[in-house]
């Protein structure tokens, strides 16, 4: 009995100072390694090509509007990328290369440099959102790692906030304590918090990319008010 239980005692310790020892870094790596193909996988593609419907919601359930977009982004040797939307009867193309931005509205071509630099916005992104958790390594970011949480769904997921310079929004990223896989993101925009759930994963590319998200109005304690939006994204070609 008296070795069950220094056995017990002794495992209990390893297991407390193994979690301990664990960082934001540490569990992004994990993630990256165990459940989204190795960071090998990434690094070595260079050009992703995918078809995003995304449908707004307004409080009552009622949808509001569907946008479709093609998105071709090349992402090395030179980033360059191009976003084909369809919302209504709006078309707009927005394409980057050499660090240079157009934008075509219905055929017209965008010359303010608003116009210009949301286009820019948009197209980064949707790369930005896409390309999780990888960017978390390879962005200019501060990582805290506060603690673990349970998830609607009863897992069990360590919480990550992540704040980026110069800008006022704040995210946080969820990640299953079990399998590492990326299962949720909370985003403080000014006063508005979202939460986007992550309900499928593709399976084309080894990296198990978004598939299908949903994302919900809620308060700082993460009540939600109503869907927002619904997310649906189809790999078209990696190479």
């Amino acid at each position: 009995m008296k070795t069950n239980t220094i056995f017990l005692l002794s495992f209990l310790i390893v297991a407390l100072s193994c979690e301990s020892s664990l960082t934001a870094e540490k569990i992004i790596k994990k993630s990256l390694e165990e459940a989204h193909g190795g960071t090998a996988n990434w690094e070595k593609l260079s050009h992703i090509s995918y078809e995003k419907i995304t449908t707004l919601y307004d409080s009552l359930g009622r949808a509001e509007s569907d946008k479709i977009q093609f998105i071709k982004t090349t992402i090395q040797p030179e980033f360059s990328s191009e976003i084909r939307s369809f919302e209504g009867s709006i078309r707009k193309q927005i394409t980057l290369k050499d660090d240079k931005v157009q934008l075509v509205v219905n055929d017209t071509p965008q010359v303010e440099n608003e116009a210009l630099q949301s286009a820019r916005k948009d197209l980064m992104s949707a790369h930005f959102v896409l390309w999780q958790p990888y960017k978390l390594l390879t962005d200019d970011v501060q990582l805290t790692l506060e603690g673990t949480v349970f998830l609607e769904d009863q897992t069990e997921a360590y919480k990550i906030k992540a704040v980026y310079p110069n800008s006022d929004t704040i995210w946080w990223y969820y990640f299953d304590t079990t399998t590492f896989l990326l299962k949720e993101n909370v985003v403080k925009h000014g006063t508005t918090y979202s939460q986007i759930k992550n309900i499928s994963q593709e399976t084309k590319t080894g990296l198990r990319l978004h598939k299908e998200r949903e994302s919900y109005l809620i308060d700082s304690i993460k009540n939600q008010k109503y869907l927002r939006a619904h997310y649906q994204y189809d790999i078209t070609e990696l190479r």
